[in-house]
């Protein structure tokens, strides 16, 4: 509102102030006795004016007069100053009632004379005379600060700019006997305290303009998590980079397993800070870890722990280790109060938030970027594992380029000395698990299970449990998408939705022509997408639907179904009718399996594959139940405790158990924190 617009409506118009503005109680103070007398008196009885003017609305502009001393022009003054936006984003408030501030910066109107002495505002007055000068200006100040991307000056001096400054100048038809020509240095200290007051616009361009490279995070307004005085109160959550070289056996069309080497790996962790207890992790075997990622390390933690099949011989978990899911009672299925994280993309995207506060129902803490002591004890936990760990096996790392630990694993070629990702998921679970079985000095010389054991003993009632309901079938996985039903009746095509460039379909949905062209809820696990499932805009579930042929067949990803419609749209794939096109995208990344992260993709595939290979004979393709939390039944059988075995299927399972070939890699030694 402009202060005419006041000034015209302050006699009976002081309902147009907006409320936001009349609200004093909200106003940022001022410390009227840092006033000097004379001063502190006239604030004194503005106050009293602006305060009977906004609250008293039944007393007139000539009553307030009268009482205070404010004459109407004034009052209509210091109600524009006190309601204009301040630097700091909020309202002048009070502070535009203390005499003698400004709120606006001085601007000069009068021209500027040869050998005239008072030249205050003319480097001002020359920006608002010609904005394109004040565009260079500003343009050539983020540019000092900002990495290079052309051949150009790195950090442009003062000098250059000033020299492209009285440039500018003259092809904006400036003459030599007009400012800043008639200045005896050319208004260059005028160009220096122009490009300071621009620099403390902000703090991160001061810290820039100032040559410095690293800018502390602001303070989050958001909710702080409390200290942690009990298990499953606070958890903290990050990636770490293995510092380990690695190979993965791959498996030809032949059949015939081929180490070849893949990039570094992450592990994901979720640490209990009050019993520095490792609830759950997961490896990551992409470049950088995504969502899904993250969302298995959360079910990682609220599902049970089931000990793998280790294939080094001797390795075992140490007796007092473990997972506190399955040794610790009363920590199954329990979801915590708090998590810590970074502002890693993966950590913030809406699914993950999405997972935290409505599947496991807990408060998010995002940590400052670049500062890594926020979550301290997941940190030291990641520098134990470096240490203790991966330095001290073949082909790591090291904690820098030149460390000695590098240079002395080197394999020199000799891929057999490398650790394969059998070998390290091993060894990885039998860490942690000693882990939490090692006794700390931050407990009082008990072990974090020891803590947890206690801590969940003596907090029973504070600590919240999955409900039975959700336990059942529980696939924080899952993702939920909007999709309409596709389909036309001229050309006889029959009702299908579809996602990711594949319809899907099933009896029910292919019969039912009133359904074309309604909004469906469909459920997805990114890991697995040849079947889906799918509800009705009222929650009525419609069932599973399955990929057309023949993606429907293969198991495949969500990341490597778009990966493959991406090759063939670029021309590097070709997939002929009938083609399975999972196997076709394996046969042309097994030509280029000697790149790093391509042996990576395989190797994930190859997982998957390996977890889908039916027990019966191809032609009975089984299909597999689709994991859905919105329905209470049962986990699919077969999961956990091994039913028990007829003696004619124990011989047909023979063969099989017969392939089981522990590794050759023995262990030596004991990692211990």
């Amino acid at each position: 509102m402009t202060a005419h617009h006041f000034y015209g409506h302050i006699q009976g118009g002081r309902e147009q102030i907006p409320e936001a503005y009349r609200q004093m109680d909200t106003w940022p103070t001022v410390d009227a006795s840092a006033l000097s007398p004379a001063r502190r008196s006239v604030y004194a009885n503005r106050v009293q004016a602006l305060t009977l003017y906004l609250t008293v609305p039944e007393l007139s502009v000539a009553a307030i007069s009268a009482e205070t001393g404010i004459d109407r022009k004034t009052l209509a003054r210091l109600v524009i100053r006190c309601t204009t936006t301040h630097k700091d984003g909020r309202l002048y408030g009070y502070r535009g009632a203390v005499p003698g501030v400004r709120i606006k910066e001085y601007e000069r109107f009068a021209p500027i004379h040869i050998n005239e002495q008072g030249r205050a505002g003319a480097f001002r007055q020359l920006r608002q005379r010609y904005p394109e000068i004040e565009a260079y200006l500003k343009r050539a100040f983020v540019e000092r600060t900002r990495h290079i991307q052309t051949e150009q000056e790195v950090r442009k001096s003062m000098r250059s700019i000033h020299r492209a400054f009285r440039r500018h100048c003259q092809e904006a038809g400036i003459k030599q006997d007009e400012y800043p020509f008639t200045e005896s240095r050319l208004a260059i200290r005028s160009l220096y305290a122009y490009f300071e007051f621009l620099s403390k616009e902000s703090f991160e361009m001061s810290v820039k303009h100032a040559g410095g490279l690293r800018v502390r995070a602001l303070p989050s307004s958001l909710p702080h998590a409390p200290a942690a005085t009990r298990a499953f109160e606070v958890v903290e959550f990050d990636g770490h980079k293995i510092d380990l070289r690695l190979t993965v056996r791959l498996r030809g069309s032949t059949g015939v397993e081929q180490p070849v080497e893949m990039h570094r790996i992450w592990i994901l962790v979720l640490l209990d800070v009050a019993t520095r207890c490792v609830i759950g992790y997961h490896l990551a075997l992409s470049r950088e870890y995504s969502k899904h990622d993250v969302a298995c390390a959360l079910q990682s933690a609220l599902t049970p722990f089931k000990p793998r099949e280790y294939g080094i011989p001797t390795l075992a978990i140490r007796k007092g280790g473990g997972f506190p899911s399955d040794v610790v009672e009363g920590a199954q299925f329990a979801c915590w109060d708090w998590f810590k994280c970074d502002n890693a993309k993966s950590h913030l995207a809406a699914d993950t938030i999405e997972r935290l506060t409505q599947t496991i129902g807990c408060w998010p803490h995002v940590g400052p970027p670049g500062e890594p002591n926020d979550r301290p004890h997941i940190e030291r936990f990641f520098h134990l594992v470096s240490r203790h760990f991966a330095h001290s096996l073949p082909g790591n790392l090291g904690s820098n380029p030149l460390a000695i630990e590098r240079a002395l694993s080197d394999p020199k070629g000799n891929m057999r000395l490398l650790v394969t990702l059998e070998e390290l998921e091993d060894m990885i679970e039998v860490l942690v698990a000693d882990y939490n079985g090692e006794p700390h000095s931050a407990l009082d010389g008990r072990t974090p299970l020891e803590a947890m054991a206690n801590s969940v003993a003596r907090h029973s009632s504070q600590i919240r449990i999955m409900p039975q309901v959700a336990r059942a079938d529980l696939c924080i996985l899952q993702e939920a998408k909007i999709v309409t039903v596709k389909g036309t009746g001229e050309k006889g095509l029959r009702p299908h939705i579809n996602f990711c460039n594949v319809r899907y379909t099933n009896p029910i949905l292919a019969s039912s022509p009133a359904l074309i062209g309604k909004k469906l809820r469909m459920y997805f696990d990114p890991r697995d997408i040849r079947t889906v499932k799918v509800y009705f805009a009222d929650g009525g579930e419609l069932g599973v639907l399955t990929a057309a042929r023949p993606w429907g067949i293969p198991p495949h990803s969500l990341k490597v179904r778009q990966e493959i419609f991406r090759l063939v749209a670029e021309r590097k794939l070709e997939i002929r009718d009938g083609d399975n096109p999972v196997e076709a995208w394996v046969r042309l990344r097994m030509g280029q399996r000697d790149r790093k992260h391509v042996a990576g993709q395989l190797a994930k595939q190859q997982r998957l594959d390996d977890a889908n290979t039916p027990s019966q004979s191809p032609t009975e393709v089984q299909e597999e139940p689709f994991v859905d939390l919105r329905t209470s039944a049962p986990a699919e059988q077969g999961r956990g405790i091994p039913k028990a075995l007829k003696p004619e299927e124990v011989r047909s399972e023979a063969p099989a158990l017969a392939k089981v070939v522990p590794l050759n890699l023995v262990v030596r030694k004991t990692f211990t924190f």
